[in-house]
């Protein structure tokens, strides 16, 4: 038996009709279709179509495969401490994971003024905390005359130090802020 060997194309709207006029024609020396025939063609358009999906289907089942893989990366923690790691390709670095970390810090008593505040983050940062803010939580003050203002001082891959910075030669007939929120980023 003689098979038909497929070569991956595609073209679109092209699969050959054969005519009611048509001759019954095979594959021969000299055939139309370069020799395959006429009443070839059809199924050798079909075969080679046929073929380019194929490939095209492998290709993107590989394509799945290394997206499944790669969101496997991600990981997190979504608690009130927690943080989320994402792989990416940084242009100096190369391949790296970026980490975002985010929580909060209430002492009992609330914030002292002009005093500073060790947060130990969720994950230790492999190579460093780069960057790091803090914002203030006041739900308990109803009059707020001083002006405290939360200040990074420090980062290091385990840590970071924030200081409740209380401005000079603002009252201080305030309540007491709560505590702060913080976030961070490093890799």
């Amino acid at each position: 038996m003689v098979l038909l060997i497929d070569t991956p194309s595609f073209t679109a709207n092209e699969v050959y009709e054969i005519q009611a006029t048509d001759p019954v024609e095979g594959a021969a020396t000299g055939a139309s279709f370069s020799g395959l025939g006429l009443s070839n063609q059809p199924h050798q358009q079909l075969a080679n179509r046929t073929a380019f999906l194929k490939q095209r289907q492998d290709t993107n089942i590989g394509s799945i495969g290394a997206l499944q893989a790669f969101t496997a990366l991600f990981e997190g923690l979504m608690a009130g401490n927690g943080y989320l790691q994402v792989p990416f390709a940084d242009v100096n670095r190369g391949l790296i994971t970026a980490t975002v970390q985010w929580g909060a810090l209430f002492p009992v008593g609330g914030l002292g003024k002009d005093q500073t505040y060790a947060v130990t983050w969720p994950l230790e940062f492999p190579h460093a905390c780069v960057w790091a803010m803090a914002s203030l939580s006041n739900s308990t003050a109803d009059v707020n005359d001083g002006k405290l203002v939360m200040e990074t001082v420090g980062l290091t891959s385990s840590i970071g130090i924030f200081m409740s910075d209380f401005l000079s030669g603002a009252s201080d007939s305030s309540h007491a802020n709560d505590g702060f929120y913080w976030f961070s980023i490093g890799f």
